[in-house]
């Protein structure tokens, strides 16, 4: 079986900063319309470094399983890549750092995300879950040195990433005391990493930024140096990036447990998320109770297909189980499995139905739309629109922006006329400037070029150029991916100005060339 560091001496340097910035840049659950490997490109050809100063970022509400939404955020470029470039110019000392904490663990307690991928060229996946690689330490744990235990401790770090404070990324490296006597020294590599963390927040110390994979690089420097303690304290736990299970024999040991976690959290300003702290008698069952429901489910028919019985009834039975327990990460697996199913034309017809509806119940679920429910079950171009301009009028209506977005991406992707714009351009352009939501102006201005046959000095295109123009003069950090879009290198300044005049663009290619 691998250990920690294995997966980390399979990544190269090169491949590290490749895969952390030309894959790593833009959250993974937002539209599907934005790229980072031209900018990587760009990068690979620079003479000179980026300027060392503050900024600040994007922010942006994605919505979470639970249906509410989480603070991701895109970085600035500049400040990005500069990151990036630490990470791998010190690639060799952090894997030294990581074979330091974990050389001495009889299993993997980190269930690493961060590993080369065999289907993508990003080096860091959510819910990456191999049994042939990562093996299934849960069963080992559950009897060990003569003891039986009968207790699982859940814990969870509150807010993580958001709670990283920067300056305890030296502190994992070398201690507190001698980080704190060299403090001052920006030769150090790792208070250069230090600095160019901070200097992405605006010059804050607190926190990293959800979204890009960089954080999580960053995060298992610390998270690694909490598991090497607790391990050396004679706990035995799985943590996934910040989540803990700990399985102990005595009730007392749990309780201790849960008090030494939060002792060497505090050791490193993270606070731990007491409302999901849990102690659990054994046995339970070590899958999810509704994976195990629905793994046997839909049942094929007598056609060898499924058919629109079985899977109205695991859609029912799928729901259910979401709204009883709070979570449609259910309804996101059963969307996903049904895509991969043999299913009868009038059962494709049924899931094309339902899922399309729950998508409009539920914004969650938009990012599934395109890949798990529009292609594999043929949806109809009118099914799309109507769906479309169903969730950007109940997403105006919430101040949803995200819905909007998706509402005006699969208009374009899609090439139709949304009916709000076609019966209230004014009201509803107006609107979305005023959002000031720059993904939402983004997918705007695309939508409108679009429709004007890409003429940039359209006139309903004026409002959008206006606003890029006060955007750039008085919050370009927090507004840069709509602004340098849609402004010319003419109205941009200095590295913003240069990198525009190398035509290198965010916006993916096939959506731009997507002509009517």
């Amino acid at each position: 079986m691998k250990k920690y560091v294995d997966f980390m001496n399979e990544i190269s340097a090169d491949e590290l900063y490749k895969g952390l910035l030309a894959y790593g840049f833009f959250p993974e659950k937002i539209l599907p319309i934005f790229t980072a490997e031209p900018f990587f490109n760009y990068c690979e050809n620079l003479t000179k470094l980026f300027e060392n100063k503050w900024a600040d970022y994007i922010s942006l509400r994605v919505m979470r399983n639970v249906n509410i939404p989480r603070l991701m955020g895109i970085p600035n470029p500049f400040k990005y890549q500069k990151v990036c470039a630490e990470l791998r110019d010190n690639w060799d000392k952090i894997r030294n750092h990581f074979y330091e904490c974990t050389a001495d663990n009889d299993y993997r307690v980190s269930r690493i995300h961060i590993r080369r991928q065999s289907d993508s060229n990003q080096i860091f996946k959510m819910n990456y879950k191999n049994w042939y690689l990562d093996g299934n330490p849960e069963l080992d744990l559950l009897i060990q040195k003569n003891e039986t235990n009968r207790y699982l401790v859940k814990a969870d770090i509150s807010t993580c990433f958001p709670s990283i404070y920067t300056h305890s990324i030296p502190w994992a490296i070398v201690g507190k005391q001698q980080s704190k006597t060299t403090i001052k020294d920006k030769t150090l590599w790792y208070n250069k990493l230090d600095s160019v963390c901070s200097e992405m927040r605006n010059g804050e110390t607190h926190g990293l930024l959800i979204g890009p994979h960089a954080s999580n690089v960053i995060s298992e420097i610390i998270l690694t140096r909490i598991d090497e303690s607790l391990y050396k304290k004679g706990y035995r736990y799985i943590r996934n990036i910040d989540d803990y299970d700990c399985y102990v024999s005595s009730y007392d040991t749990a309780q201790r447990f849960l008090r030494d976690l939060e002792e060497e959290l505090r050791e490193f300003d993270l606070p731990m998320n007491h409302k999901k702290t849990a102690i659990i008698q054994l046995p339970i069952g070590i899958e999810k109770n509704w994976k195990h429901q629905l793994s046997s489910l839909p049942k094929e028919g007598k056609s060898g297909l499924i058919e629109y019985p079985q899977l109205n009834s695991f859609i029912d039975i799928s729901i259910d189980l979401a709204k009883e327990l709070g979570d449609f990460a259910i309804v996101n697996y059963a969307i996903k499995k049904v895509a991969s199913l043999n299913l009868t034309n009038n059962a494709k017809r049924l899931a094309a139905k339902r899922f399309i509806h729950l998508v409009s119940l539920y914004p969650y679920l938009l990012h599934l739309a395109e890949e798990y429910i529009f292609q594999p079950f043929e949806v109809d171009i009118q099914s799309i629109k109507t769906l479309s301009e169903t969730i950007f009028t109940e997403g105006r209506a919430q101040n949803n922006y995200e819905s909007m977005s998706y509402a005006i991406y699969f208009a374009i992707r899609y090439n139709f006329m949304l009916f709000p714009f076609d019966i209230n351009y004014e009201k509803e352009t107006d609107f979305i400037v005023n959002s000031k939501d720059c993904l939402l102006l983004i997918v705007t201005w695309i939508y409108f070029l679009k429709r004007n046959h890409w003429n940039q000095k359209a006139t309903e295109l004026k409002k959008f150029n206006k606003l890029a123009k006060n955007l750039k003069q008085i919050d370009m950090n927090r507004y840069w991916l709509f602004c340098y879009e849609v402004l010319s290198k003419g109205n941009l300044d200095g590295e913003w100005s240069e990198m525009k005049n190398a035509n290198v663009s965010f916006i993916r290619e096939e959506l731009k060339n997507t002509r009517e």
